[in-house]
């Protein structure tokens, strides 16, 4: 049901346009003149490479697929990709090897390298989405993870508690090539930056606040249904956690966290609502180590005035980690007919 409801949002929002403006985001990313490990948050509204980075320095970006056989990273990334397994490569099209171009797409949540020309700022628009990880076990895995810009936890903290990925074995870009971690402890993570680390074992590993959603689209708000959004501490220190309310268009998602009321005389425990201005908001709280709590949230489907409302939420922790949850929500009697 929640799924032919998004279904039918998704093409209410691509009349109008209104998703695309209320989920977007930009990510920064510096670029050195020269190879770059980089993370992309955002999924780049169009997935080709000749638009993503045209405009930009860029004149080569490579993407790992990692084979059956495992993955070896490369210690020279200058080296010819194209003849490296499991690489696929993009060429800009005035260069002379641009004929063996092999990755015809772009999308978010992938690591790359990425050559440029000469420095650069680059300013990424696309469209924000939930944290997700696919660990392979017993081998080096080519990663990246949304952290604050400044204010990034050290690659120890990041990772403590962490079962699989193992910081004495992580790999950096430096100068071009790829150096070992030396101070896991004393070296802060890079919004934006990529990097290799070895997966002991089988992980789910996705942080030290872990944020779920029930779709992996992020919290949908059905018309008279809730939806959850799941905060799990893994680290062993308690988090201070923020919940905001990020709204970039006309028709944000007027919502309502429901919480359980105790000892109301007509009801011993009953339902009630923490009302949330339509716009922006913020809600901070701390959570154990280990501890976790579920959210519930509804819209205020009297306050809607469209079929489709869009927003997202921002989740960020003291340590510097950061989350991106887009939520979405509908009102069918708004909905136009044929």
């Amino acid at each position: 049901m929640l799924a032919g409801t998004l279904t039918a949002v998704v093409a209410s929002w691509a009349v109008s346009g209104a998703a695309a403006q209320a989920l977007q985001r930009t990510q920064t990313i510096s670029l050195k003149k020269g190879w770059n490990s980089v993370y992309l948050e955002v999924d780049p509204g169009e997935q080709d490479p000749d638009q993503v980075f045209g405009g930009t320095p860029v004149d080569i970006a490579a993407t790992y697929f990692a084979p059956k056989s495992g993955a070896q990273f490369i210690t020279d990334p200058g080296v010819d990709l194209f003849k490296s397994l499991g690489w696929g490569v993009w060429y800009r099209g005035d260069r002379p090897d641009a004929f063996l171009t092999s990755l015809d797409a772009v999308f978010g949540r992938r690591a790359y390298l990425v050559h440029a020309t000469s420095d650069y700022q680059w300013e990424l628009v696309g469209t924000a989405l939930r944290e997700e990880r696919r660990w392979r076990s017993d081998q080096f895995n080519f990663v990246g993870f949304p952290v604050a810009s400044p204010g990034a936890p050290s690659f120890a903290e990041f990772f403590a508690g962490a079962k699989g990925p193992r910081t004495d074995k992580l790999y950096r870009l430096v100068d071009g090539a790829w150096k070992k971690l030396s101070d896991a402890a004393a070296t802060p993570m890079r919004s934006g930056e990529a990097f290799w680390v070895y997966c002991e074992g089988p992980s789910r590993f996705r942080g030290p606040l872990e944020v779920e959603t029930r779709l992996r689209s992020g919290l949908v708000l059905a018309e008279g249904a809730s939806d959850k959004l799941i905060l799990r501490n893994r680290s062993a220190n308690p988090l201070d956690v923020t919940v905001e309310h990020v709204t970039a268009s006309a028709a944000p998602v007027p919502m309502s966290i429901l919480i359980k009321v105790v000892g109301m005389p007509s009801s011993p425990i009953a339902t009630g609502q923490v009302t949330k201005p339509a716009g922006g908001w913020s809600e901070s709280f701390g959570l154990a180590a280990g501890a976790s709590i579920a959210l519930p949230f509804q819209a205020r489907r009297g306050e809607m005035t469209q079929a489709a409302h869009a927003s997202l939420l921002k989740v960020t922790t003291a340590m510097g980690t950061v989350t991106w949850v887009p939520v979405f929500a509908t009102r069918a009697d708004l909905e136009e007919t044929d």
